[in-house]
């Protein structure tokens, strides 16, 4: 890549100044202002200080000995207070929109990361309700972190953790079953700490009607792999109200896990999310995952006895305080299953583990962490990101995401109120670990104000202009050197210098956890066409030279706006209706 080029150029002018490549990291970006060059280091302001100069004084001589090929960097210039510039030279820019275009090229370069396993655990969800909304940013980053690391090159594998076990899944069944009693006819007491959402309702007058056979027939939709372990008890509704009460409850609670399941199962392919494995918490406690982890961590010297429980040494991991694995009573936290869960990721095989976590789960870091290292794994295998709460804004106001004021509180009530792309979008439109402002005007405006209906337009009208070059007979051709040689407008040029930056900003987006990356260079090439759009106008009336080299441009743009949403999981329309 470019920059390799640039950075060797570098490092061997540093060398005179006995700083090495172990010594600085390198940083290249594209400058803020256009009109300044393609690409910028800051190199002279970090070293400035260390080596006792000026910095401007530093990036003078640093480029005055550069020595790089004329014919791919055009020129070297120093801006501010000593920032290093670089112009990449016309020739050498097509030569790179069309690696960015050849199926063998530029994208394929940048899969580097060796078909290594790594694990992305995005949503943990209890299996206790819909998924809310919490959920669905999480889905949004987390499948684009997968479609990310897979276009690099490692074989990244989507998990979904499912928290079937514990008091939750008790209260769950106790829920239902007074429900379906009360409907019954029963005077039954609602459990004090049960589920009241109105989905359970629902649930228990479906289950008045349904026989044995109906209950079977639902259960079948789970008969695939990832869902072998999703059953309906045998029976019907009134079959279970008979059985003694504990019994009883724990089929109401397997018939809710069956159904909420299902829900949240159809709630991510409405959303294009894909899982690899659905993992199960109660499998853990079944294969006696738990009971192994603490067996090794005994070994190990990581744990020990106090009061009755087994405490994990977390101190020693720089946390506050060490933390209890096994309660005086013989129970377990979920602090040790979340340790046996991780460590089966690591038997299975994966040589890296990301877990998308929310806000609230910052102190659990290090511990967790601390826990894998004391299991024998080797550090930063256990890679956590935080995701930040989302504030959605109606009027320029904060909601209350309130079922009893109405709003919307779940998943799908999102995707039906906005649509799946918009919402996805908009959640890729900041950082994961950033605050995020979801304006709900914004995201029902279907004009170009809203950030995904304007890249989708820009795909559309480039659609458009090629089916209408095609139907005047005007051939367009696979993009060519020849033919791109052309290009003159500086609108034009300001539009290839940005398409040419696609492999970088991915292998960016990639490497930096940060998928936003990709929403705001969508919007800044969304930007860049209409602006060629307008100032090149009539391009199907241009000399055959210039027609072409503009239409192989619309190509290429066309291209590259595909790729970014195909990695964020949108739709790329061929036809829009435009609303302004």
């Amino acid at each position: 890549m470019l920059e390799d080029l640039l950075r060797k150029g570098l490092l061997g002018v540093l060398e005179k100044y006995g700083v090495f490549e172990e010594d600085v990291e390198i940083e290249l970006e594209k400058p803020r202002d256009r009109s300044h060059g393609d690409l910028s280091t800051n190199l002279a302001l970090v070293l400035g200080k260390r080596l006792g100069r000026k910095p401007r004084e530093l990036a003078g001589e640093i480029a005055a000995n550069l020595s790089l090929p004329h014919d791919v960097i055009e020129s070297v210039e120093i801006a501010g207070p000593g920032f290093i510039n670089f112009r990449i030279a016309r020739e050498h820019q097509v030569a790179l929109l069309l690696d960015v275009w050849n199926p063998a090229g530029a994208l394929q370069k940048i899969r580097t990361a060796g078909n290594r396993r790594i694990n992305v655990e995005f949503i943990s969800a209890n299996p206790t309700g819909p998924l809310n909304v919490v959920s669905a940013r999480a889905g949004a980053f987390g499948m684009t972190m997968v479609r990310l690391l897979d276009a690099v090159g490692y074989d990244a594998h989507a998990e979904y953790y499912v928290n079937d076990a514990g008091r939750q899944v008790e209260l769950l069944g106790q829920s239902l079953r007074a429900r379906y009693l009360q409907l019954a006819g029963e005077d039954v007491e609602f459990p004090d700490e049960g589920y009241h959402g109105q989905y359970l309702e629902t649930m228990a007058a479906e289950l008045l009607d349904q026989d044995e056979a109906a209950i079977r027939a639902a259960a079948a939709a789970f008969n695939d792999e990832s869902f072998q372990r999703v059953q309906a008890p045998a029976g019907s509704a009134e079959d279970w109200r008979k059985l003694p009460e504990e019994e009883s409850v724990r089929c109401f609670s397997k018939y809710a896990l069956m159904k909420i399941l299902g829900w949240q199962r159809e709630t991510c392919r409405r959303f294009g999310l894909r899982f690899d494995t659905w993992y199960f918490e109660s499998e853990l406690h079944e294969t006696k995952r738990l009971e192994r982890a603490l067996d090794r961590l005994r070994k190990l010297e990581a744990v020990y006895e106090e009061d009755g429980a087994v405490w994990f040494k977390s101190t020693t991991h720089d946390d506050e305080k060490d933390r209890v694995l096994v309660r005086a009573d013989g129970r377990p936290t979920y602090f040790l299953a979340d340790i046996a869960y991780h460590f089966h990721k690591f038997q299975r095989g994966f040589e890296h583990a990301i877990d998308f976590w929310g806000p609230d789960h910052h102190g659990y870091i290090q511990r967790m962490q601390g826990a894998m290292t004391s299991l024998g794994i080797e550090d930063g295998w256990l890679e956590v990101q935080i995701l930040q709460h989302v504030t959605f804004l109606e009027g320029g106001q904060p909601i209350k995401m309130s079922k009893r004021a109405g709003s919307f509180v779940t998943m799908d009530a999102l995707i039906d109120e906005v649509g799946a792309d918009v919402t996805k979008y908009i959640f890729l439109t900041r950082k994961p670990n950033s605050h995020l402002d979801f304006d709900l005007d914004l995201a029902k405006d279907q004009t170009e104000k809203n950030p995904v209906l304007k890249v989708k337009y820009a795909h559309a009208r480039i659609c458009s202009l090629l089916n209408e070059a095609a139907a005047r007979g005007i051939e367009v051709g696979e993009p060519d050197a020849q033919a791109l040689a052309h290009l003159g407008h500086e609108a034009e040029w300001a539009l290839v210098a940005e398409l040419i930056r696609l492999p970088r900003v991915i292998v960016s987006a990639a490497w930096s956890r940060e998928p936003h990356r990709l929403a705001v260079y969508a919007d800044e090439i969304a930007a860049l066409y209409n602006e060629f759009y307008t100032k090149c106008k009539k391009m199907l009336e241009q000399p055959e030279d210039r027609r072409r080299s503009q239409l192989q441009l619309s190509l290429v743009t066309r291209h590259v706006i595909r790729v970014l949403l195909d990695l964020i999981g949108v739709e790329a329309p061929e036809k829009m209706e435009k609303r302004d």
